[in-house]
């Protein structure tokens, strides 16, 4: 598991797919900004809570997020059902 690559898909997600703030991006998450900024730097392990809530949120794919396969959202995974 490489943090730094955690990190750059989650900024990926905030800043491409989203294109919000990081502010903007957690404030609907309900998490705290400082905490975004980490983990995009790749300087700490997203927690639990974080991910449900980008899951939830955002509709991301946490093995995406967390490995690199996959597709980043997962209404492409859902459609196949």
């Amino acid at each position: 598991m490489n943090l730094q690559e955690i990190g750059q898909r989650i900024h990926h997600v905030r800043t491409e797919i989203t294109g919000l703030s990081q502010r903007e991006f957690v404030r609907r998450m309900g998490i705290n900004q400082s905490n975004i900024s980490t983990l995009e730097k790749g300087q700490s392990l997203p927690s639990c809570f974080f991910l449900f809530s980008m899951h939830i949120t955002y509709d991301v794919n946490l093995n995406w997020i967390m490995t690199g396969a996959g597709e980043v959202s997962c209404k492409t995974n859902s459609n196949s059902k």
